[in-house]
């Protein structure tokens, strides 16, 4: 296939105000819901064409809305593409590459794994090193030859934090450290609340330095796994100011629109170049992040499997809330996404201005017929010691319970 040029985006890291290389004419994306739509909005920005799954029971949903084709299959008992379906699937679909959505989806390696076996390139993950991430001890031996700390190396602390640190790398060898984000205040099943950056990071004298030693060891562990695309690598900090790496995930992050907002950058334009095998953009380099993100995620507590009755987020000044819905009147959350009915994120050149703004949308939010977490979520940007970034990662009950 002959690559073309498109208009995508300033300095090439925001897609909508630059010319580019594209290799990538279609793009099938593996998913339903909030992440199919996100990923189709940025393949319509650079002029890909963007093909999503529906069932025949979803004919309104938001996140085929959002793409220019959809292909209707029929969805299995638990709402995932069956197996089987795949090669008709690709077969039909035309595509050159197919997107996986955020990390950590179900069905990773079965969708990967049929999409290599048709030779369509992979975006969102690896299976070697998605295999390879399983072994706890791959982790452990690319620390040891990036000389990055693991939990293994010292007693951990009591109440850590954690913050994860996004990291991009190519195929040509280059890795560059994007932004962090606080990830502390979380249940067994969810991260409530994000941060970027981290307020301990943000509010500690040495945060500048800090940060750099940190987003160092980032680039040296991810550079060691060879990987292309985005990572996540999970720092724990203790007071005392020492790190360790506890996790990587590789793939576009849930909540990936909290760097965006202090960035500016297109992360799944980003992925897109980076599979294609373009070099990560040298503008990236010299990237200072701006200004606040906050992101919530509201979830539902029963009745998961119910349609939606009614949706209603509050009018927010533009650039300073990116409320992106799972939930499509009329239909159940989608299988993908469940039990996540939106994500809201609020961004603003001062950390306490996005928390009041984010702590009014959620008092006007509702979502019916579902109990949610919005309470719980009030009562942690209502808490003194949040307010004051003061948390760790068990302070979320000590929040709620308060």
């Amino acid at each position: 296939m002959a690559p073309s040029f498109r208009q995508v985006g300033p300095g090439c890291l925001d897609s909508r105000d630059c010319y580019a290389r594209v290799v990538f004419e279609t793009v099938l994306i593996l998913r339903r819901g909030e992440a199919a739509t996100r990923v189709a909005r940025s393949c319509r920005r650079m002029g890909i064409t963007s093909i999503v799954v529906a069932s025949k029971d979803e004919p309104g949903s938001r996140h085929i809305d959002a793409a220019d084709r959809s292909i209707e299959i029929e969805l299995d008992a638990t709402g995932s593409i069956p197996t089987d379906e795949l090669t008709r699937l690709f077969e039909q679909a035309g595509a050159d590459a197919v997107h996986l959505g955020y990390q950590g989806q179900p069905q990773m390696w079965e969708l990967a794994s049929a999409a290599e076996k048709a030779d369509l390139a992979v975006v969102g993950t690896d299976l070697d090193v998605l295999g390879a991430l399983t072994d706890p001890t791959t982790l452990r031996s690319a620390a040891e030859r990036a000389c990055v700390r693991t939990a293994g190396d010292f007693e951990p602390p009591y109440r850590p934090r954690e913050v994860g640190v996004l990291v991009a790398a190519d195929s040509h060898g280059d890795t560059i450290a994007i932004a962090e984000c606080d990830r502390s205040l979380s249940t067994s099943e969810h991260v409530l609340i994000h941060e970027s950056p981290s307020p301990e990071l943000f509010f500690r004298p040495d945060g500048e330095a800090f940060r750099m030693a940190l987003f160092d060891s980032a680039r040296r562990l991810a550079a060691e796994l060879r990987y292309a695309g985005l990572l996540e690598i999970r720092f724990q900090l203790d007071p005392a100011g020492r790190a360790w790496a506890s996790a990587v995930t590789i793939g576009l992050p849930r909540q990936h629109t909290l760097v965006e907002m202090v960035t500016r950058v297109d992360l799944v334009g980003l992925q897109l170049r980076i599979a294609s095998g373009e070099r990560i953009p040298e503008e990236l380099g010299a990237l200072e992040p701006r200004g606040h993100a906050l992101g919530a995620s509201i979830v539902a507590l029963d009745q998961t499997d119910a349609a939606v009755f009614s949706l209603s987020i509050a009018p927010a000044p533009q650039g300073r809330v990116q409320a992106t819905a799972s939930a499509t009147v009329g239909l159940p959350l989608p299988a993908d996404d469940r039990p996540l009915i939106a994500k809201l994120p609020t961004y603003d050149p001062l950390r306490h201005r996005a928390l009041l703004t984010m702590d009014r949308m959620l008092a006007e939010m509702r979502a019916e017929p579902f109990a949610t977490n919005v309470a719980d979520l009030r009562r942690i940007l209502g808490d003194y010691a949040f307010r004051a970034g003061c948390y760790d990662t068990e302070a979320t009950q000590r929040f709620i319970q308060a």
